[in-house]
């Protein structure tokens, strides 16, 4: 899959391909478009942790910001 639209980023001094997050270097766009082209375009994603039916899972309850011990009286 080609890299479809890749953009000047001005910061950086890189092009930069929209879909990916890829970069490259060159500061002809020919030149990073053939750079860029010998890698596919795909997202980057992140595998998370799947649980599966029937697992049990455990729920971490907070403490609320302002809570203070009370104090009994006798």
């Amino acid at each position: 899959m080609t890299h479809s639209k890749i953009v000047w980023n001005f910061n950086v001094k890189q092009w930069f391909c929209t879909t990916c997050g890829r970069t490259s270097d060159h500061v002809a766009e020919p030149d990073a478009r053939n750079e860029l082209d010998q890698f596919d375009c795909l997202l980057p994603y992140v595998d998370a942790p799947e649980v599966l039916p029937g697992e049990e899972t455990v729920r971490l309850i907070k403490k609320p910001f302002k809570m203070r011990r009370k104090k009994e009286t006798e």
